[in-house]
């Protein structure tokens, strides 16, 4: 009896793994080039712009493309091509070399945050972060949250430097400025169906999808002005520290229009290490504005070369730095 209940129990989970498995990248067996492409199809339909003629046409494609392939690297480039229609611009299919030299460009290329102080005024520069290493990421947002932390008490003044953030992961960029953040909702991710997603500031880092990007318990130092600095390189993940700052009291932006990738993309891994980053949400701000992937206007337009004088300047006309 025992015996029977135990095959019960295994053939369930042999047609559980092969039923949903393919959505989590679980396989029993390696997938034919139409599971395969099923499997992305599936995802893609989530896009931002996975709807309409121009959609069906790019479906249709891929599905043809894996009907007559030899192998799943046959189905790439409709896939690639599919991929930018789904999610729009800012959506971007990887072959699985492509993906491994990506990451490892990224964590070749890993610089930590900076932060300094002169007259009062800290400088926090919050550069991109692509990495896929853990490690990197908590680095990444400890290097933040630390310098803010120990530069807190000699600063009247904050700027926070985005300018050639093209983006990448925005969990360490926000949790390492989260003391500069009033702990809730910072902004929200929006589908095309209309489904929200709050990304939450708290006192231990940030919050999204009930996944926690933490540093560790900060004293909050808002209350003293900040200035953001922004260019045309400010992109994706830049822009959301750009967003969350947006609408508070006490603060201001410098520079130029951002990139216009206000908008979050979803990440799907294959079968064959091929990575899907596909937008799926737009981001809506504090005030309930739909930046949809618009360039985000600074509040005082200046070169971006100029953007660190002029908000010193402003700074200082808030009693900050030197008049």
């Amino acid at each position: 009896m025992i015996g029977c209940v135990v095959a019960v129990v295994i053939a369930a989970g042999v047609w559980a793994v092969g039923t949903y498995g393919p959505a989590f990248n679980v396989y029993l067996t390696p997938p034919s080039p139409r599971t395969y492409a099923d499997v992305a199809l599936r995802h893609l339909d989530a896009g931002l712009r996975a709807s309409g003629p121009q959609w069906d046409d790019a479906r249709a494609e891929v599905t043809r493309a894996a009907r007559d392939a030899d192998s799943l690297a046959d189905v790439h480039d409709a896939l690639r091509a599919a991929t930018r229609v789904a999610g729009g611009p800012h959506s971007v299919f990887l072959t699985p070399q492509e993906a491994r030299d990506l990451d490892g460009q990224a964590t070749q290329e890993f610089r930590e945050p900076t932060v300094t102080t002169a007259d009062g005024v800290t400088t926090v520069t919050v550069p991109a972060f692509g990495s896929a290493s853990s490690d990197l990421r908590d680095r990444y947002a400890r290097a933040a949250a630390d310098g803010i932390a120990a530069a807190a008490p000699g600063t009247c003044g904050w700027v926070v430097d985005l300018r050639g953030n093209t983006g990448g992961d925005m969990h360490p960029m926000l949790a390492g400025v989260s003391a500069l953040l009033p702990d809730g909702t910072a902004f929200e991710l929006v589908e095309r169906d209309g489904r929200a997603m709050a990304v939450t500031i708290r006192s231990d880092g940030v919050e999204l999808a009930g996944h926690v990007t933490s540093v560790g318990s900060r004293a909050k130092v808002t209350g003293a002005p900040v200035a953001v600095l922004q260019d045309g390189l400010t992109g994706s993940s830049g822009e959301a520290v750009l967003t969350a700052f947006r609408g508070l009291d006490g603060v201001e932006s410098f520079g130029e229009p951002s990139y216009g990738y206000t908008s979050g993309n979803a990440s799907y891994s294959l079968y064959d290490g091929a990575l899907m980053l596909v937008t799926v949400h737009t981001y809506v701000d504090r005030d309930g504005t739909d930046l949809g992937e618009r360039p985000v206007e600074a509040d005082h337009a200046v070169p971006a070369d100029d953007a660190d004088e002029a908000a010193r300047s402003w700074l200082a006309q808030q009693g900050c730095g030197p008049g």
